[in-house]
């Protein structure tokens, strides 16, 4: 221990589709497990992946780049709270891997610009009460 190895995972099934994503790309994944105490392990992700969001104002594809450093802890007993616990014989870490995706997406993309700033300032000189017209030379 530690044990480290590098994975290639499709994980186009669980994330296509998923809110705004539209595709993925395979994810690269190194993994590195060290001993936690007794039944318990550690395993530490590097996780790469390129998905293809959808713009959310215009609805178009945006490639959108993912490199993530995540953690999570598994064990044999269940008295041990945060950490997965594992049934059988497998470390299946894939949930993990995928879940450290999804919080890294973020919430909305655009390359949409909504406004500009020089009309916003404009429109706001338009808009000044008559009454305080006077006090914008103070300014």
């Amino acid at each position: 221990m530690p044990y480290s190895f590098d994975e290639e995972l499709d994980l186009s099934e669980e994330l296509n589709g998923f809110e705004d994503i539209i595709s993925s790309k395979n994810a690269f994944v190194h993994t590195v497990i060290k001993d936690y105490g007794e039944n318990t392990w550690l395993c530490e992700f590097d996780i790469k992946i390129e998905l293809t969001l959808e713009d959310s104002v215009t609805l178009e594809e945006i490639p959108y780049k993912i490199d993530v450093k995540a953690s999570e802890l598994y064990t044999k007993d269940s008295n041990i709270e945060d950490a997965t616990l594992i049934e059988g014989l497998t470390l299946d870490t894939k949930e993990a891997i995928i879940s450290a995706i999804l919080e890294e997406k973020p919430a909305s993309q655009s390359n949409s610009e909504f406004y500009d700033d020089e009309s916003e300032d404009e429109s706001e000189e338009d808009n000044i009460n008559p009454a305080f017209a006077s006090l914008k030379d103070l300014l």
